[in-house]
């Protein structure tokens, strides 16, 4: 919302009849919106926002007005993530101030983390955290608290809290609607909520993974518009042909651009419809690769062009959500959100601005850390008392011989359901590190009588006592895997005291641990240092026998229920394609 004094001002200023704040010259403006590398171009703004884009604004020019030479660089719009997750590792202020270096001045972000752990409550406090940052955050209300009622276990948002969210103008639409299995089931609370969406004409964002044909078009026709989850060219061509805007990832839990990308560009497909997004980017990440910089730097080094690239971290982000008016490109009107390059390669990124104002320089954020104070009951509020014992984690069975349901991982996020003959004799069914079967639990953390549901993992690979976590996908609850009972317990019960986070135990010692204190999802620490806890975490895992590169992604998707095939919540095994609880035996 405008006032009609600022609208004023920015006529004024435009006209040179007031003198802006800032005037950056002498670089090469990038234009998305003519796809041009123009020379010679001035920029003047006040009042954070862009008054004229021109050949001379000698006549913004006053006494009071400071003027940014950028000789030899290129003046790109800011970058913007046009989908991603900032509630995990690190605190969401925290991901912002690790981002600002790397040019990303804007992005949408679901609040899903802290609304599967607090409900309505993490809405807010998400909306309040984010808005003490000067990185600006579209935020999606989350559709995933619980992401599928008949098999999840989390807080709820009811649908009169969605009806005020969306009214709310820090709201930009619905997050990802991951269980479309609902959609084509007719659920009504589904539908109710798409016509709210509808009714305050705010965007809805899809995760379609897994539909075709009538299924993708049923998708669409209620007005989900994005996807992204292509992992294969057919993925991203079916979608773009009915009208999707499709997302192409490249992040931390998926890299899918070489997968998608490369062969669009062979096949001479419209890229305008095309996003480039992170879908998140941990922070151990960050500082080894970058943010949107690493992703336009892989896009150009798969064919895409730099011109092109630009455009679809900055016009079409901002294009499909519908604040083109605001951000996206470097035009009068919009605000003054730029990142200047020292080339169209290597996407290096010497200054952020954000609203005229230098945010960023040389890898560095000049944001003076100021982050808003976490409500004390919202640390260590897991509900679960530290008094696991080993015997919680016996899985009795009366025969002598049973055949068992197994999650086999595939690869970091996919499983396959395994059937195993196992022994038994000794009135339980056990674990084996050396055959790579271990126990996995499940406690269910929003009720305090104590439940544990239980199945086996194999494919996993590392040989440990116990391996544990309180961040998890869509879950957010305590869950824990291993070959030793009595690890196991210990795992649990640190996790517990430390209010929640990660660690790895062996032969009875604690080997590595994180504490995520907020909800049992994220830490206070720096970025940096959480960064580095993950990395430790990760090798610690990888030495001792894993084969994936971040062992602990393959652990946090597991109680993802909308993707294939076998997965585990605090209610039981799940089949996912059947959307039902099963039985850990098999009869």
């Amino acid at each position: 919302m405008r006032t009609k004094n600022e609208l004023r001002r920015l006529v004024q200023s435009a006209m040179g009849e007031v003198k802006s704040d800032l005037i950056v010259t002498g670089g090469k403006l990038i234009n998305v919106y003519s796809g041009e590398i123009l020379d010679g171009m001035e920029i003047a703004v006040l009042d954070g926002r862009i008054s004229y884009v021109g050949p001379s604004a000698a006549h913004a020019r006053g006494e009071a007005t400071k003027i940014l030479d950028v000789r030899g660089l290129y003046i790109a719009p800011g970058f913007i993530d046009g989908h991603t997750h900032i509630g995990h590792y690190c605190r969401p202020y925290e991901y912002l101030q690790a981002y600002l270096p790397h040019g990303t001045t804007a992005l949408m972000a679901s609040c899903d983390e802290l609304a599967t752990v607090f409900g309505y409550r993490g809405v807010k406090l998400f909306l309040d955290e984010v808005e003490a940052h000067p990185l600006r955050v579209f935020t999606l209300i989350s559709m995933v608290a619980p992401q599928d009622p008949l098999l999840c276990q989390t807080a709820t948002i009811t649908n009169a809290e969605i009806e005020a969210a969306l009214q709310d103008p820090r709201i930009l639409g619905l997050g990802e609607i991951v269980s479309w299995l609902r959609l084509t089931q007719l659920d009504d609370e589904i539908l109710e909520r798409l016509e709210m969406a509808w009714r305050s004409g705010k965007i809805i964002h899809g995760h379609t993974a897994g539909a075709k044909d009538q299924k993708l078009c049923a998708v669409a026709a209620v007005g989900i518009s994005s996807c992204h989850e292509p992992i294969r060219v057919e993925d991203a061509l079916e979608r773009l042909r009915l009208g999707y805007w499709t997302m192409l990832r490249e992040g931390s839990l998926r890299q899918d651009l070489e997968a998608t990308l490369t062969p669009l560009i062979a096949r001479g497909i419209d890229t305008q419809r095309l996003i480039l997004v992170t879908d998140s980017m941990s922070p151990d990440d960050v500082e080894e690769l970058g943010h949107m910089d690493q992703v336009l730097r892989r896009a150009v080094s798969l064919g895409l062009s730099p011109l092109r690239a630009i455009q679809a971290v900055t016009l079409h982000p901002a294009t499909y959500s519908g604040v083109e008016q605001e951000v996206g490109g470097i035009a009068p009107g919009r605000f003054a959100d730029m990142a200047l390059l020292e080339s169209l390669e290597s996407f290096r990124v010497q200054t952020t601005l954000i609203g005229g104002q230098v945010v960023a320089q040389e890898g560095q954020s000049l944001v003076q850390a100021a982050p808003i104070s976490m409500p004390s009951e919202m640390t260590h509020s897991l509900r679960l008392h530290p008094n696991i014992s080993a015997e919680q984690f016996r899985i009795r069975c009366p025969e002598a011989n049973a055949k068992i349901r197994v999650i086999e991982l595939l690869n970091q996020n996919i499983t396959a359901e395994r059937f195993m003959s196992v022994d038994a004799h000794k009135g339980y069914v056990e674990a084996d590190v050396e055959q790579d079967l271990l126990k996995v639990a499940m406690f269910d953390r929003h009720d305090q009588i104590g439940k544990i549901a239980m199945g086996f993992l194999k494919g996993f690979g590392a040989k440990i006592g116990a391996v544990g976590t309180t961040t998890d996908l869509d879950e957010n609850t305590l869950l824990i895997a291993g070959g030793n009972d009595v690890d196991m317990a210990l795992c649990a019960n640190a996790l517990i005291e430390s209010g929640g986070g990660m660690a790895v135990v062996n032969h009875g010692q604690v080997v590595e641990k994180i504490e995520f204190p907020v909800g049992g999802i994220f830490s206070l620490n720096p970025w940096r240092r959480v960064g580095q806890d993950l990395g430790r975490i990760h090798r610690c895992l990888r030495e001792r026998g894993s084969q994936f590169e971040r062992p602990m992604y393959a652990l946090c998707f597991l109680p993802f229920v909308t993707l294939p095939s076998l997965r585990i919540t605090a209610r039981g095994l799940i089949n996912a394609k059947e959307r039902k609880i099963v039985p850990l035996f098999v009869d």
